[in-house]
């Protein structure tokens, strides 16, 4: 295994420690925030029982995700590409950044 130096820099959601070479590819307005944790904000598991409209229910269910650019909690769908895995396309309200959405819908 590599012996790879440490930053003083930590993840604000999980406290990982980041390498001094990831640490150095945080851009100036970017949080420092982990790749596994920004894949878990974007991602979504939904249940769905088809008595809804599928757009405005995934809407509903996304409201309020935390938003990995500013970590409030202000996420808003903004439309749906279906496929296999249904993607969205997510805005925050707070900081005004999009966001790709990974949402995984189980049929109920």
């Amino acid at each position: 295994m590599l012996n790879m130096e440490k930053s003083d820099v930590f993840c604000l959601v999980c406290n990982h420690q980041f390498s001094i070479c990831d640490a150095g590819v945080i851009e100036e307005w970017e949080l420092p925030i982990c790749d596994p944790c920004i894949d878990d904000m974007c991602t979504f598991k939904v249940k769905y029982d088809g008595s809804d409209d599928l757009l405005e229910f995934l809407t509903q269910e996304i409201r309020g995700g935390k938003c990995p650019g500013c970590l409030k909690s202000a996420i808003e769908l903004q439309g749906i590409r279906y496929g296999s895995t249904v993607w969205g396309d997510g805005r925050c309200s707070e900081c005004k950044q999009g966001w790709s959405l990974e949402i995984h819908i189980e049929f109920v």
